[in-house]
């Protein structure tokens, strides 16, 4: 008895580690089980992402190609109406004519053509006078012709820049709707992203790179402001010295001016020597101010996507980012020196029209909003630099 009872106890626990064996591969199947559903939820979701972003870039697309759409109407409605005009001073001049013809005839009384016939002293004088009718009649016909040919041109083209304006019309409806469709794709987009996020560790080794690669990128672009500035004394210097030994040059040469089409809110709150206008004319809304969170170095102007931009202030294009989308998170973008303490920068944009070394002029269009580098919606990122350092730009706007 007493020996059994330790072997009873010993078997006791066997058992016991054995349920609890069983128990735990019980769960462990479990847990598998719930693993792989997981996973294929994972799965699901990421495809549905990814299905989110390829539908935004063709919604983009679309955008873009109505906005193209839009510009070569209207280019050919104002080559339309060009020609109308051409065709209306012709019309005048024809008509003018046509009314001296009518005042001879009626000047000349009611003389039909038989009595001018009638009254012919001879043979020679009869043949004159029936070429002479006959010629009028074919000048006046060729008149009536000349008018009816040009009025049929002109309707043709007025009823054709008409259906281009209504064209216009239904284009812009689309590009509004599309834009609308854009916006709300972004924000299901943002929700699908947030809920197939990572962890909050990863996102901070992401973060710390950025702003790595930021630090780095802010470091370049300070070179390239130094060296532009260093490029301007020198060439004072040069002009200093020229004029010194009896040269002059010829005053310099101004920027293309920018087409005027924009229409852009002004504060008034700049300085000496830079007075900058609103980058995104006709957008008021600011998504986020200079230092709305931690490293943001500019302001955020959301408006639909393709919207666009100008220059907040004449000076020279010293980069032109078009070629990286990711662009150091800023996408593509343009920055442009004002004056040795000056600079701005536009960065996320979808396209641009401007390249390095080139001069432009306030209010200038440069390129359109978009949502390149590391965004989730589409806006305008606007920086000022200040003696190489970004600044609030509602400082000077």
């Amino acid at each position: 008895m007493l020996i059994a009872m330790p072997g009873g106890a010993i078997a006791k626990t066997v058992d016991e580690l054995k349920a609890e064996q069983q128990q735990l591969e019980q769960e462990n199947q479990e847990l598998q089980s719930k693993l792989e559903d997981l996973k294929e939820d994972e799965a699901q979701k990421e495809a549905y992402q990814e299905t989110l972003s390829e539908k935004i870039d063709v919604v983009k697309t679309q955008i873009d190609t109505t906005r193209k759409n839009i510009e070569e109407l209207d280019a050919s409605i104002t080559e339309l109406t060009q020609q109308i005009q051409d065709s209306q001073k012709e019309i005048e001049n024809t008509l003018e004519l046509f009314k001296q013809r009518l005042k001879a005839l009626y000047t000349a009384g009611n003389v039909g053509t038989l009595e001018i016939l009638l009254d012919s002293t001879s043979f020679t004088d009869f043949n004159m006078r029936s070429q002479a009718i006959q010629s009028m009649s074919e000048k006046d016909q060729k008149l009536m012709d000349e008018l009816t040919d040009f009025m049929e041109k002109t309707q043709d083209k007025r009823e054709e820049c008409e259906a281009k304006k209504k064209e216009v019309a239904e284009e812009k409806k689309t590009l509004e709707s599309k834009q609308e469709e854009l916006a709300g794709l972004y924000d299901e987009n943002a929700a699908a992203l947030a809920e197939n996020q990572n962890t909050q560790s990863e996102m901070e080794a992401t973060i710390a790179q950025n702003e790595e690669q930021g630090a780095a990128k802010i470091a370049e672009i300070e070179q390239l402001i130094a060296a532009q500035k260093a490029a301007e004394e020198e060439a004072l210097r040069q002009q200093q010295a020229a004029q010194q030994n009896g040269s002059s040059g010829d005053g310099g040469s101004s920027g293309t001016i920018g087409d005027g089409e924009f229409d852009y809110p002004t504060g008034g709150g700049g300085v000496d020597g830079f007075n900058p206008i609103w980058p995104l004319p006709g957008v008021s809304y600011v998504s986020c101010y200079y230092g709305g969170y931690a490293g943001h170095r500019g302001m955020d102007i959301a408006g639909p996507y393709g919207t666009p931009i100008v220059a907040a202030e004449s000076g020279t294009v010293i980069e032109a980012n078009n070629y990286d989308s990711w662009g150091d998170s800023w996408g593509y973008y343009v920055l442009i020196y004002h004056n040795g303490t000056y600079t701005t920068r536009y960065a996320h944009m979808s396209s641009m029209v401007v390249s390095t070394g080139q001069a432009v002029q306030q209010g200038q269009l440069i390129g359109y909003e978009g949502d390149t580098g590391n965004v989730t919606g589409p806006h305008l990122h606007f920086e000022v630099y200040e003696n190489g350092s970004r600044v609030d730009p509602m400082n000077f706007l």
